[in-house]
């Protein structure tokens, strides 16, 4: 068979968000391409998002149980899994609560998994010329695996002769392993980064080679599936190509208009992989790295020639940073050539929470107008158990300066580790009430346990009991699967937490938070300045005021405004500024007097300011 002659498909099935291409099958389709091979990508999760349109978002964004798994698995395993809906809504009424919120009910979600999506499997077998292709690839992370398996297995069925290969993050380690078990349509896992062992495996397939030393790929022989070790991390980023979106694109104009959502709206992009923090501390309940921790980067010149090309052939400079964290050198290299050039890239971006207001402004002329720097609690020794390497005045400082420099940040609490007490949180239930004015968390809640995350692996650290799939896994997939291989969420017990009831008030806080933020009156707290005076202007509580410090008091508060600093530093400011000498009985005083006042936050000695500069030029 000549290069030519091999024909590959790659999917993207369902529940994957609509607003943005597949980074996944846009990159291997490159690769693909480059290596000689016909390919064409198909993003069939558009399909659907054009038949629910006002559903199928929230599908997606979705959070808890494994539903959207469980709503396709009539069309992946018919008489093979419960049919009996009630007992899942029993189960797992929350799930009608979430769905509730939407303006759907119970019916609904039945209708969908007994009639919509079978019925648009159906129409992906039939719209498409499946025969026609050598290998058809499918993209599998979260919950996308139930649909593609459902369709690889129609398409299998009616042609034996396609080879179907799947890859992602749902087949990470032992995952990919048991699904290629239990799946007898899938002829090829592919385990590990698939970026140069994907195309080999083009490669041997047309060629008639054998996979016996092929690492990081599943193979079968003799009813036996065999397999040599996850593929090889790929270290050379500059050297992989552009991702091709073109049908994506193509797709999404033939359907019209597809619900656009804020960052989602982006063109996905990659400038490294793995975590640099994760390698020297791998935070406790983080699993998203899975067995690729290793940091690589790319180069700030490729990147910059990669969203030329991108913004060039698809007329939008609005790019998601697929990266788990920036590399720390990008502030000095890649944001400030953005913001020297002008260039009109706006960026989502995932980042360490410890930024400074310097920081943070440098990346917001670079370009940056959503981050997701990490900040998962506002208790330093929750964030200790956490293993975050920050203190909840680095956090609240990075909240503070992402306001004032117009950068929207997402963030999260997270409780559940062992070792924490009920006075953390109490203690953490006292900042949050004075931080109404900064953006609100989206979610706040106990932790997952996540298959790659020490919690999981590491028993002697963590000694979890009753460790089990996640429960509603079980109503997804047929009884054939090993769910304790093939889940990546985990039911569980930790000892020495805290029990859920402490947080309530807290939950209930974020919820009212949430809601006064996104009202025409949100909360707000800012500083006015004059040569001799300074205004703090407060509306957290609802009722706005006006507080006034003149002197040493203004001199004291501003100086604690842009980072932490102790009562020593600020003695010494003020004897600097004002030529006198304060005592420290005087600046303790003081300062303590702020925080009585709710206009700072303090730890550990140090202290924080947390009105708002009013000034744009601070």
């Amino acid at each position: 068979m000549r290069t030519g002659d091999m024909r590959v498909a790659l999917v993207s099935m369902p529940f994957s968000m609509a607003d943005c291409p597949s980074i996944q099958i846009g990159l291997l389709a490159a690769i693909a391409r480059k290596a000689g091979f016909d390919t064409d990508t198909f993003h069939l999760y558009l399909d659907l998002a054009s038949q629910l349109p006002d559903t199928y978002h929230g599908l997606c964004a979705h959070r808890g149980r494994m539903t959207g798994e469980w709503l396709f698995s009539i069309a992946a395993f018919g008489e093979q899994v419960d049919a009996d809906d009630d007992r899942y809504f029993k189960l797992f009424p929350e799930e009608l609560t979430w769905a509730a919120k939407g303006g759907k009910d119970a019916a609904f979600l039945s209708s969908l998994r007994h009639d919509v999506l079978p019925r648009f499997i159906d129409q992906c077998v039939e719209r498409y010329d499946w025969g026609a292709y050598h290998v058809i690839g499918f993209s599998s992370t979260f919950q996308q695996n139930v649909a593609s398996i459902a369709l690889a297995q129609r398409i299998k069925q009616a042609h034996p002769h396609v080879r179907m290969v799947f890859g992602g993050a749902n087949m990470e380690g032992e995952m990919g392993l048991e699904y290629a078990r239990a799946f007898s349509c899938i002829d090829h896992a592919v385990i590990g980064e698939g970026d140069t062992v994907f195309p080999e495996l083009l490669r041997r397939l047309r060629d008639g080679g054998s996979l016996e030393d092929l690492q990081g790929v599943t193979r079968r022989c003799g009813g036996q599936l065999l397999f040599t070790g996850p593929a090889a991390p790929v270290h050379d980023l500059d050297a992989l190509p552009t991702p091709d979106y073109n049908e994506y694109f193509e797709r999404s104009q033939s359907y019209g208009h597809v619900p656009r959502h804020e960052i989602l709206s982006a063109i996905p992009f990659e400038s490294s992989r793995g975590c640099w923090w994760g390698e020297k501390y791998h935070c406790t309940f983080c699993g998203l790295n899975g067995e690729g921790m290793g940091f690589r980067s790319k180069s700030p010149q490729r990147v910059l020639d990669e969203l030329s090309e991108l913004a060039t052939r698809h007329s939008m400079t609005m790019f998601q940073a697929t990266d788990n964290i920036v590399d720390v050198k990008y502030l000095e290299s890649f944001f400030a050539r953005i913001a020297e050039t002008k260039t009109d890239y706006r960026f989502f971006y995932e980042t360490k929470s410890n930024l400074t207001s310097e920081q943070i402004r440098a990346m917001r002329a670079g370009g940056v107008r959503w981050l997701q720097p990490g900040i998962e609690s506002l208790s330093t020794h929750v964030l200790q158990l956490m293993r975050k390497g920050c203190t909840m005045l680095q956090n609240v400082r990075t909240l503070k300066w992402c306001l004032y420099h117009r950068v929207r940040v997402g963030w999260n609490l997270l409780w559940g580790f062992p070792g924490e007490t009920e006075a953390d949180y109490i203690e953490e239930f006292k900042a949050l009430r004075l931080l109404t004015h900064l953006e609100p968390p989206n979610a706040a809640g106990r932790i997952w346990m996540e298959r790659f995350s020490p919690i999981y692996w590491d028993r002697q650290s963590f000694p979890a009991r009753n460790i089990r799939a996640e429960r509603s896994y079980t109503f997804a997939y047929p009884d054939s699967v090993n769910l304790e291989k093939a889940a990546y969420f985990f039911d569980y017990e930790l000892e020495d937490t805290v029990a859920d009831a402490v947080h309530q008030p807290t939950i209930d806080l974020v919820r009212n938070w949430k809601e006064r933020w996104h009202s025409p009156e949100s909360p707000a707290l800012f500083y006015r300045r004059t040569l001799d005076a300074l205004f703090v202007d407060d509306s957290r509580d609802g009722q706005a005021g006006t507080q006034v410090f003149t002197g040493p008091m203004a001199a004291a508060y501003e100086f604690c405004s842009p980072t932490v600093r102790t009562a020593a530093q600020v003695e010494k400011r003020l004897a600097e500024s004002h030529g006198a000498a304060y005592g420290r009985d005087e600046v303790q005083w003081a300062l303590d007097e702020f925080c009585r006042r709710g206009l700072m936050l303090h730890e550990d000695g140090k202290y924080l300011s947390l009105a708002i500069p009013q000034n744009p030029n601070w």
